[in-house]
């Protein structure tokens, strides 16, 4: 996985499949770390959309649901549409504090 720094938040992100598979919806991990702790305080949200392409997805949101007391934050996104550049931008709240974090992401068109 990628890992990003928010602000005092680091960020890893993974995706099953990985990388996503066009015309399937990923399962999307992120686990959040401040320092060597796990975060376990935040709302975690993502919206998955391309680049320069207007769709009818990329409004949607896609609340995470933490598992425990455990910093790993986990939902199921929509589908993807085709190939080409995506993002996965989320959301953070975290102890009264907000940071957006982008992931990008390759999809390849299946062969």
């Amino acid at each position: 996985g990628t890992t990003q720094q928010a602000g005092d938040f680091f960020m890893s992100v993974n995706t099953t499949p990985n990388p996503p598979e066009v015309g399937s919806n990923a399962e999307v991990v992120a686990t959040i770390k401040t320092g060597d702790q796990p975060s376990t305080n935040c709302k975690v949200s993502f919206q998955q959309h391309m680049p320069g392409m207007e769709m009818s997805g990329d409004e949607t949101v896609y609340n995470m649901v933490q598992e425990g007391g455990s910093g790993v934050y986990k939902a199921r996104g929509g589908e993807f549409s085709m190939g080409g550049d995506w993002v996965l931008e989320f959301t953070l709240a975290c102890d009264g504090t907000t940071q957006r974090v982008k992931f990008p992401y390759s999809l390849k068109w299946p062969e």
